[in-house]
C-alpha cells in the first residue's frame, strides 16, 4: 500500500509531513512543548507492576523524539545503586503501549529485551559521551593495561570515563542513587521512538485525529528489577519512581506560515501507511532440552514477517548482577577458542530459511549484522570464544566483569525471505550445548517483527495486519 497519497490542492503540491524524510520545500516550522503529568500513576509493589498513562493533546504533529523523564530513588539501606549499563533507565519499563481511541497502534511486551538488542547498535563512544548522561546506557569498552607493561593490554573491561580504583570500576558519583540523598538521584529520559518503533519512520498528525491518544507504560515491580546493587549492597530493597519527576515532554510541530497544515488535512481525509510492530513469543526451555534439540512454534500465521530476533535468556539474574535478566546466553565453549555446539534454523511455508542449519557462530553474527546493522558487541560478549584479549576479571561495583559479561549478549536476528507466513506459522529449530550451571538459559524469547497498516479516515483510526 502506498505511503504517499494525492496531496494536490488547487494546483499546489503539499509534501508528506507524515513521513520522517527530507521536505523538498523550505517550510517555516514552529515547535511547541508541553510537559505533561500522568493522568494515572501506580507505583507498584514488591510483587505487582507499576503503571502510568499519559494523554496527548490533539494538536500539531507529534515529534518522534519527544521524551519521557524518569527518576528513581531507593527507599532504604543502600547508599550505592546503579542502572544496567546496556539498557540504562529502560530496565524499569516492562511494557509500552501506544493507543488511539480503543485501537492499539504499537505494543511491545518485555520491552527491555528488545531495547537491549537495539541499544547494542549504538557505538561505544556515543554511549560513554552522550547516552550515559541521557539514558544511563554506558556499554563502553576500554583496554585494561598490564601494570608491568606500558605497551600491552592483555584484556579489556567497561569504561565509563571514571578511573579504576585498583581493579574496581564504580559509577560516577552523579549517577549513583543514594537513599539518604534522594534529591541528588539523577533524572533520565527515554526517547519516544525507542518505545514505539512506528515513530522512527512516521510522525503522528495529532491535529487530524479526533480520538484520544494515550501512552501506557507498565513498570517492573519495585524489588530486584529497577536498579542494580554492588556486591556489598543489601538485597530486596524497594526502589520507587519519583512521582514529581515522572513527566512526558511532548513536542508538537507546526509547518508553514499560513494554511499549509489545513490544506494537508483537506487533501488527506483518507490516508493509509504501513509500519512494523513487534510481537513477543516466549517459551520456557532448559539446557537439557536444547541439547536434544527444540522446535518451537512462533505463530504469526498469514502475516508479513520481515525478521525474527531470538534470545536465550537466563531470568535468574536480578539486582545481584551487572546486566540483569535481559541477557542472551551463548552456547557452551569447551576449551579456549573452541567452536560452540549449536544449530539454528527457521522453517515456514514448508521450507527452511537456510538450506542447512547454521552452525558457525561467525555466520550467526554476520546474519545478525545483516538483519539489524553492526552490533557493538565483542566476541567474548557474543560467544565467549576469544582465545586472548578477553574480558577482564576486574570488577564493576564489586562484581566480576568476566562472569557478568562473557557470553551474555548472544543476540540472534534473522531476515526472512520466503514471503508471507503460511497457516502453520513460524517454527524455530535450535539445538546445542548450553551451560548447565552458572549462566543457564531458561527462557526462549523471540521478537517477531511484522507489518501492519494504519488508516486515518476523517479523524478516526483503523489498524490491521498487512
Amino acid at each position: 500500500m502506498a505511503d504517499v497519497v494525492d496531496m494536490r490542492d488547487e494546483g499546489d503540491t503539499i509534501p508528506n509531513f507524515l513521513k520522517l524524510d527530507q521536505i523538498p520545500t523550505n517550510y517555516v516550522q514552529q515547535l511547541e512543548t508541553d510537559l505533561l503529568e500522568p493522568v494515572v500513576f501506580t507505583q507498584g509493589s514488591t510483587t505487582s507492576d507499576g503503571f502510568t498513562r499519559f494523554t496527548l493533546q490533539n494538536k500539531g504533529f507529534l515529534h518522534s523524539h519527544s521524551k519521557l523523564f524518569v527518576a528513581l530513588k531507593p527507599t532504604a539501606t543502600n547508599t550505592r545503586n546503579y542502572l544496567q549499563p546496556h539498557i540504562g533507565i529502560g530496565q524499569i519499563i516492562k511494557k509500552a503501549v501506544l493507543k488511539i481511541g480503543n485501537k492499539t497502534l504499537n505494543e511491545v511486551d518485555s520491552w527491555q529485551g528488545l531495547y537491549a538488542v537495539k541499544s547494542s547498535l549504538i557505538t561505544n563512544e556515543n554511549n560513554v559521551e552522550r547516552e550515559q548522561y541521557l539514558t544511563g546506557r554506558v556499554m563502553n569498552h576500554g583496554f585494561r593495561y598490564d601494570v608491568d607493561s606500558s605497551v600491552e593490554a592483555p584484556d579489556y573491561g567497561l569504561d565509563n570515563s571514571v578511573e579504576y580504583n585498583t581493579n574496581d570500576l564504580s559509577v560516577p558519583n552523579w549517577a549513583n542513587m543514594d537513599h539518604s540523598k534522594p534529591e541528588e538521584c539523577p533524572s533520565y529520559m527515554i526517547d519516544l521512538s525507542d518505545m514505539f518503533n512506528f515513530l522512527k519512520v512516521h510522525q503522528l498528525p495529532l491535529y487530524m485525529i479526533s480520538e484520544p491518544i494515550n501512552i501506557e507504560l507498565t513498570f517492573v515491580p519495585t524489588v530486584k528489577e529497577r536498579v542494580q546493587i554492588p556486591s556489598t549492597g543489601t538485597s530486596d530493597v524497594a526502589t520507587e519512581i519519583v512521582r514529581d519527576q515522572l513527566k512526558f515532554c511532548a513536542d508538537y510541530i507546526y509547518y508553514g506560515a499560513s494554511d499549509e497544515m489545513q490544506r494537508f488535512a483537506n487533501a488527506n481525509k483518507d490516508m493509509s501507511f504501513s509500519f512494523v510492530d513487534y510481537r513477543l513469543v516466549e517459551h520456557t526451555i532448559s539446557a537439557t532440552e536444547l541439547a536434544s534439540g527444540v522446535v518451537r512454534n512462533l505463530g504469526m500465521a498469514n502475516r508479513i514477517v520481515p525478521r525474527v530476533i531470538t534470545l536465550f535468556a537466563d531470568t535468574g539474574f536480578d539486582e545481584d548482577s551487572i546486566v540483569g535478566k535481559y541477557n542472551s546466553i551463548a552456547p557452551f565453549v569447551n576449551g579456549s577458542g573452541a567452536k560452540p555446539d549449536l544449530k539454528y534454523n527457521i522453517r515456514y511455508n514448508d521450507r527452511f530459511e537456510f538450506t542447512s542449519d547454521i552452525e558457525n557462530v561467525a555466520r550467526l553474527f554476520s546474519m545478525t549484522t545483516h538483519s539489524e546493522s553492526v552490533p557493538f558487541i565483542t566476541r567474548n560478549e557474543f560467544s565467549g570464544q576469544a582465545v586472548s584479549g578477553g574480558i577482564a576479571t576486574d570488577t564493576y561495583e564489586g562484581r566480576n566483569q568476566q562472569d557478568n559479561l562473557d557470553g551474555h549478549f548472544f543476540n540472534l536476528s534473522t531476515k526472512l525471505t520466503n514471503g508471507r507466513v503460511g497457516q502453520r506459522g513460524l517454527e524455530l529449530h535450535v539445538s546445542g550445548t548450553f551451560p548447565s550451571s552458572g549462566r543457564v538459559p531458561d527462557l526462549l524469547r523471540c521478537y517477531c517483527e511484522y507489518v501492519r497498516v494504519a488508516r486515518l479516515v476523517d479523524g478516526m483510526f483503523e489498524v490491521y495486519n498487512a
